[in-house]
């Protein structure tokens, strides 16, 4: 019997919505609250990159992969991304690139620092670092789809589709990356060490700048408040990282899988909701 590499429980085929920005004001979309809005602004101008940088190391790999599912479902994994990059740039391009236009120049610097890296680093670790982007998705979009009214409330319509769908396509896939990883023979090792460079040199600095830029485009910057609601957001009772730490810390542990969460439940929801 052949060995199945490929971990997923539940089918990647999922229909991709239309999207309309047109009455999206990029600075309130979320509550009508700057400090709320720019947080996910600023993983709608990271992620893009991320995902068009997976891939593109992942597309090379797939002849050599011979578990038919796991092939199939990195095609899978690559188009998901694909969309998600293409409609969050557009957003980024409508929306924020003519308001903020410092992160046009910004998003252009990280893309030559992962060139880089994909370049430099030994594959499985460049791998290790999709491992630990996707746990990281996964995790927020967990916590984000059974919690929407608490990191949502009162959001843009379009804005709120736009990352539930988002939601639902990264949980699906998060595990893609890991049997991928798996499959070429990662280890415990460089799992941890590509968490520690994904936190230390792309998603804290990535969003950290983009941050303090955007307050500093709206005045916000030099007010106390700005902090203080930020780290309610983030740190409050069902703040973003209050509710994640806790998935965020089992991928440290020996015998990590990402589907040790369940997410079945929430991906099925937004289907039926979906199909409705």
């Amino acid at each position: 019997m052949k060995k199945a590499h490929s971990s997923t429980p539940v089918e990647l085929e999922f229909p991709e919505p239309e999207f309309n920005f047109r009455s999206c004001v990029a600075n309130l979309w979320n509550g009508s609250s700057p400090v709320k809005s720019h947080f996910w602004n600023a993983l709608s101008s990271l992620l893009p990159n991320i995902e068009f940088c997976a891939i593109r190391k992942l597309l090379p790999i797939i002849p050599t992969i011979a578990d038919e599912k796991l092939n199939r479902e990195i095609v899978q994994f690559c188009g998901q991304e694909a969309a998600h990059g293409k409609a969050h740039a557009r957003f980024n391009a409508e929306h924020l690139h003519t308001t903020y236009p410092f992160l046009a120049k910004l998003e252009a610097w990280e893309r030559g620092l992962f060139s880089i890296m994909g370049k430099v680093l030994p594959t499985r670790l460049f791998f290790a670092l999709f491992v630990a982007v996707e746990h990281w998705t996964a995790a927020f979009s967990h916590f984000g789809l059974e919690d929407p009214e608490g990191w949502f409330a009162d959001s843009d319509p379009t804005m709120f589709r736009l990352w539930e769908w988002h939601a639902v396509e990264e949980l699906a896939h998060k595990a893609v990356c890991f049997d991928v990883y798996r499959y070429i023979g990662g280890g415990y090792f460089f799992q941890q060490l590509g968490m520690i460079m994904l936190l230390a040199f792309v998603m804290l600095p990535g969003i950290v700048i983009r941050l303090l830029y955007f307050f500093w485009k709206d005045s916000l910057l030099f007010k106390f408040s700005t902090f203080t609601k930020l780290c309610s957001y983030l740190f409050g009772k069902s703040g973003i990282l209050s509710a994640t730490f806790m998935e965020f810390l089992r991928y440290f542990k020996p015998g990590y899988q990402p589907w040790q969460l369940d997410s079945r439940s929430l991906i099925q929801s937004w289907r039926l909701a979906y199909a409705r």
